[in-house]
């Protein structure tokens, strides 16, 4: 979007983007967009630009950085908005959460285990399925506890590329690895 070349280094083109964006993000009032707060909550944890930004470019390709974002397939299939989808989980009034296998939240959980434990832990917290900042926070903790090796990449990177293909590679593990497969994913395919 900002018209700088796909190459996997946090640069100073790089820096000014970011930067660029953070300004025009924050509004008068002082609050930030959905954008940076899901920045600022990775970053807190991860303290590495280039892990940070791996993840919300795998984060984006998935979303759109929407954490109410159903699957659209499912849509369809289930006759639900995101919205219709997100309060009739929150309200228990659609129980096949976990085994339905539809992409949900900013990272797009389809398989039973994760939507399992992100909907116990949104449980556990009393807030919506749809919570952005839950969301984040289950994924960091799931990368701290879980898949360590990812985390150790995230907080090490020297590459937006190294932190992105930790996280497609090894939390997301589609079925096809390839190169060709990575760059179909990354035009911004429902996949996990």
């Amino acid at each position: 979007a900002a018209g700088l070349t796909v190459d996997g280094v946090y640069g100073e083109q790089t820096k000014a983007a970011l930067e660029k964006a953070y300004a025009s993000a924050t509004s008068q009032s002082g609050t930030t967009n959905n954008e940076q707060a899901i920045w600022d909550r990775l970053y807190a944890a991860i303290q590495n630009p280039y892990g940070v930004a791996g993840v919300m470019g795998n984060f984006y390709a998935e979303s759109a950085l929407k954490s109410t974002n159903l699957q659209n397939s499912f849509e369809k299939s289930l006759g639900m908005t995101d919205d219709e989808y997100t309060a009739a989980v929150d309200n228990d009034s659609y129980t096949n959460f976990i085994h339905d296998s539809a992409g949900y939240g900013l990272f797009q959980a389809t398989f039973w285990s994760i939507k399992e434990s992100l909907l116990n832990y949104a449980r556990s917290k009393g807030v919506s399925i749809g919570d952005r900042d839950m969301q984040v926070d289950w994924f960091l903790q799931a990368m701290k506890n879980d898949y360590q090796s990812i985390w150790t990449v995230l907080t090490t990177a020297k590459t937006v590329r190294e932190a992105s293909d930790a996280v497609l590679l090894k939390f997301e593990r589609p079925a096809d690895q390839s190169e060709a497969g990575q760059v179909k994913r990354a035009g911004y395919g429902e996949q996990f």
